[in-house]
């Protein structure tokens, strides 16, 4: 059977270059390619796991799963949940929640949101 080797998600936003630098700066990732100028699609990465960001022109078309009644646009399962908060708190993130033990699921998470309103779930699962 093949196999799967790579996955994002893929976001619309406003301006390509503000959104990258904020993942850059705040979150931590790293624009692996950006294409475009001003840049209309950029990939960020960290640790392997991407974000596709998209120029749109209409922000107001912009709709994060929050919005529409979601928790997350994005979730990372971590291997130190507590760290990571502590780190991206240190960096200036917006939270939207956590960290906090989801006991029905058993995961320590937390969640924040970047500049054009995309929620990113961090969670470690409960003994790891």
């Amino acid at each position: 059977m093949t196999k799967l080797i790579r996955s994002a998600p893929y976001f619309p936003v406003p301006d390509v270059a503000l959104t990258a630098r904020y993942y850059e700066e705040v979150i931590g990732f790293r624009t692996e390619y950006g294409a475009g100028d001003p840049p209309g699609f950029a990939i960020c990465s960290r640790d392997g796991l991407s974000i596709m960001l998209k120029r749109v022109p209409n922000p107001e078309s912009i709709r994060p799963n929050e919005s529409q009644g979601g928790t997350w646009d994005a979730f990372f399962w971590v291997d130190d949940v507590l760290a990571l908060h502590a780190e991206l708190v240190g960096r200036g993130a917006t939270v939207v929640y956590g960290p906090i033990l989801q006991r029905s699921y058993q995961m320590n998470e937390f969640a924040v949101r970047d500049r054009d309103g995309h929620v990113l779930g961090f969670g470690q699962p409960v003994g790891r």
